[in-house]
């Protein structure tokens, strides 16, 4: 058969196109070596879409008088005018300036004097709003966060529906069900051969699994939520049990169709004889039957290794929050309040922050995939009467928590690289489900998106693409420079698919040879370093 990239289209629509990707020929990923390049990835997902033009602005001075109301709300401040947007780095903005790429800049809603402010006036909004604090983590000149991070701006979702929207911001390709494997699993499968020590690969923390369709057992998502879940599941602590079960041997490592592996496999006398009974079953059904008992040979051998490692020991030495604490600004027990105290909540009641930075500082994961929100859970997914105006002030509070991550991870050092942060070893990828309507047409669904990468592998302070101001009501993208698989340079609106791309592209893997999205795909020219 000759193997056209066309061919491989058909074959992958709707099937696991890794498995046929090695069927013809192409082998599994597995990410190169160069240096910077990073070796984790951290998805935060921001649940319920969002209004990204409120809090980072790659619109002109027309596009902001177009689409965006003016300041209005006071102490719950929505709206913005052109004067209130600047760049992070404090450099001159320039509003009227051509081009798809631009600085990361957006309106400022804190005191630059005094960022803790929450209560003065804000003169740049026309006295019409009070200063607000929170967002001030991706601007604050002491960490230069904004250096180390990007926003891929205007990506068509194809699709303004919640489940679609998410798994297209997860593998590139929108619908009900995964056609292609997440980036997160891809990230996991492709690591597995230089991170071998790394127990659990690719792990969840909440919202929408990210699927690993047609990759190996290893890249399938374990589902934790705190270190406490992991006991149950993948520890031996429990006597009733594992009383009289806990003696492991290395036994040699055999694939499931009996070949000999390299390494061995930390085995109980059970597991033993669980692995050899399922390899006597091959070949007595059908090719599809087969299939399933080896992802589950591969599962309960990976199992065998996770539970060897005495996570729960592993993590309970880890610590979360560690670095950024030594900073007064920054407590670990901080809390956020929409008005004076109209309604308030914890960082901590944003997500699982805190474990997901044990288990990329106890370096036992390749892939975390992080449920956020805004304070007390407070999703993106509403349709309020004032929805642009709560979107708003909750997004600013969610982005804050965001930064803050981001700053304690670029604080703590690398455990395999001395010259590097846990930031610059790891990608941060942070999406919503989709877009919203702009604020002057309400809060529904939109399909164009942003997303943010920051940390290890991009090329920082820089807005991509844009939006297509000559439009009316709610725009879509507007032409970004992308590579295409093909290398070719094009302009053209980008898609959910070019940002998947981006992200695999930044840890080094090959379109073609490493992955396949349906659909076709580019790269966000500029963002990847290397």
């Amino acid at each position: 058969m000759k193997l056209t990239r066309r061919k491989l289209f058909e074959l992958a629509f709707g099937a696991a196109h890794l498995g046929l990707m090695t069927r013809f020929g192409l082998p599994v990923a597995s990410a190169q070596t160069a240096s910077g390049r990073p070796t984790k990835l951290l998805g935060i997902w921001l649940d319920g879409g969002l209004h990204w033009e409120t809090f980072f602005s790659p619109l002109t001075r027309a596009g902001i008088n177009k689409f965006i109301p003016t300041p209005q709300g006071g102490i719950i401040p929505v709206g913005y005018r052109p004067e209130q947007v600047e760049n992070f780095d404090r450099s001159p903005v320039d509003l009227d300036a051509p081009g798809p790429v631009r600085k990361l800049r957006g309106p400022v809603f804190w005191n630059w004097a005094n960022p803790a402010d929450a209560s003065g006036l804000n003169p740049a909004s026309g006295n019409q709003q009070n200063f607000r604090p929170w967002g001030y983590a991706w601007a604050n000149p002491a960490y230069r966060l904004f250096d180390k991070a990007a926003l891929l701006v205007g990506a068509d979702q194809n699709t303004a529906a919640h489940t679609s929207g998410i798994i297209a911001s997860m593998c590139g390709v929108a619908g009900s069900n995964f056609r292609a494997p997440s980036v997160q699993a891809v990230i996991a499968n492709a690591l597995s051969r230089r991170f071998p020590d790394r127990p659990i690969p690719n792990v969840s923390l909440g919202g929408t699994l990210p699927g690993a369709l047609g990759l190996p057992a290893l890249a399938n998502p374990t589902v934790l939520h705190s270190a406490a879940s992991v006991e149950p599941t993948l520890s031996d602590k429990r006597d009733s049990a594992w009383k009289g079960l806990r003696a492991r041997s290395d036994v040699p490592d055999v694939a499931f169709d009996g070949s000999a592996l390299p390494g061995t496999v930390p085995a109980t006398a059970v597991d033993a004889a669980l692995l050899k009974a399922l390899r006597q079953e091959r070949g007595i059904s059908s090719g599809g039957t087969d299939a399933m008992l080896e992802q589950l040979y591969d599962t309960y051998k990976g199992a065998s290794r996770t539970v060897s490692r005495d996570i729960l020991s592993v993590l309970a030495s880890t610590p979360s929050w560690e670095k950024l604490k030594a900073d007064p600004a920054y407590p670990v027990d901080w809390s956020a309040c929409i008005g004076y105290a109209d309604s308030c909540g914890t960082g901590a009641s944003m997500g699982a922050y805190s474990f997901a930075l044990q288990l990329l500082k106890s370096d036992l994961v390749t892939s975390v995939n992080l449920r956020a929100s805004s304070f007390s859970n407070n999703t993106f997914d509403t349709h309020s009467a004032n929805g642009p105006q709560m979107h708003t002030n909750h997004l600013r509070i969610a982005l804050e928590m965001v930064g803050r991550l981001c700053l304690e991870m670029s604080l703590t050092p690398s455990r395999t690289d001395a010259s590097r942060s846990l930031l610059d070893e790891t990608l941060v990828y942070v999406y919503s489900d989709f877009g919203r309507t702009f604020p002057k047409q309400g809060s529904d669904h939109h399909p164009a998106t942003c997303a943010i990468l920051v940390g290890g592998g991009i090329q920082g302070n820089q807005m991509l693409g844009g939006y297509d101001e000559t439009m009316n009501g709610s725009p879509m993208g507007a032409p970004v420079m992308l590579v295409e698989e093909s290398g070719e340079r094009v302009t053209r609106a980008p898609r959910s698919q070019d940002i998947a791309a981006t992200v695999l592209r930044a840890f080094g893997l090959e379109p073609g040879r490493d992955f396949f999205i349906p659909g076709g795909y580019g790269v966000y020219d500029g963002v990847v370093r290397g």
